[in-house]
Parts: structure tokens; sequence; C-alpha cells
């Protein structure tokens, strides 16, 4: 079993976005007592939890994610809405929302490797910020992938948010989000408790 379906086993929420995911068939918390009776989480404990789901859904360190709050908490936005949208519209999150591939962490691989383009120039920066009308596409050589080309058909927009264009390989980001928007099960005002502390 991967590291990463361990983690979402133990935080009880699918993150890996994997449709094997070990939590899809074993709910309960890895381990030889896991499916035993659950202590009741303190208030530290369940904000702790939500912070963890939140930067796991993403894949960003623990420095990452202090980064992205007080980025956040400086704004004149809404902190917890702001820092959701901040973590989405990441170069590596919006590969994969688009259908670029399945699961987030190849969407960072494909970045890295110099698989993506935004606006036309070649971008491997995984935490590269998508803003409003980038678009986010593969390079010409990368089309010719059987693999990206079956993801990206087979793949279903059901976000309001991004637009794509099947003919190129291609997306945008038209807006951004609001927060009920984002599939994404976090209740993240407890994140932001947690990291005002």
């Amino acid at each position: 079993m991967q590291m990463s379906c361990k983690i979402c086993r133990r935080l009880g929420v699918s993150l890996c976005g994997s449709r094997s995911c070990a939590f899809i068939k074993r709910p309960q918390p890895p381990g030889q007592h896991g499916g035993g009776r659950r202590s009741k989480d303190t208030p530290y404990g369940v904000q702790l939890k939500e912070t963890q789901k939140l930067r796991f859904y993403y894949g960003v360190s623990a420095k990452q994610f202090r980064r992205y709050y007080e980025a956040a908490s400086k704004s004149r936005r809404q902190t917890n809405v702001h820092l959701v949208q901040m973590l989405e519209t990441r170069l590596d999150n919006m590969v994969y929302r688009l259908g670029f591939t399945g699961t987030l962490a190849s969407a960072r691989q494909m970045v890295t490797h110099r698989h993506i383009l935004v606006n036309g120039k070649n971008v491997n920066k995984p935490s590269y910020r998508v803003n409003v009308g980038d678009v986010v596409e593969l390079r010409e050589k990368s089309k010719k992938i059987e693999r990206y080309q079956e993801w990206f058909n087979f793949f279903k927009n059901e976000l309001s948010y991004i637009e794509r264009n099947e003919s190129q390989f291609s997306g945008q980001l038209t807006r951004l989000p609001d927060r009920h928007e984002i599939p994404i099960q976090v209740e993240d005002q407890l994140v932001v408790e947690f990291m005002a502390r």
C-alpha cells in the first residue's frame, strides 16, 4: 500500500485522487487496532487534522503551507477562502483539475518534466500561480503521448471555473472559484484557527 493511502485512512478522507485509494475499500485507520473504537479528538486535534488534510490535498510541505497562510492572512479577502484559492490555483493542481492526468502526484511530475506550457511558455515549477485567463496546455511534443491523450479525453469537466479546449489539449482558469465550488472536504476555518495559534 502506498504511504499516501495510509495518510488517507488516518485522516478519514481520500486525499490522493486515485480511484484505487485504499481508503475507499478500508475506511478505518491503518494499523492492528484501526478497526477498533476511535478516541474522541480534542479541539486542538480536530484543528490539526483539518490542517493536515488541506496540506495533503495539495501536496505541500509544512514550510510551504506556512507561507501560503501568511500571504492569505495579509490579504483583504477572507483568510480561509483566499488560502484555499491560492492552493487551488497552483499549476500542478490546475494540470490535475484540467484532466491531463489522474493524480496530483503525476501532475506535479508532468510540470517538472516540462510537459506543460502556460500562455505558450514552458513552466516547470509546480507551485506556479495560475491567474485568471492563463492558458495551460500540453507542449506540442507531449500532445503525441498516448496516455496524456487518453487521460484528457476520458476526463469529464464538472468544475465551472475551468474551461477545456479538447482539440488543443488545453484549458483555462476562467475565474477564481468560490469556496463551495472547490471539491475538497476540509473545514478550512479550523485550519486558520490552528495556524493563528
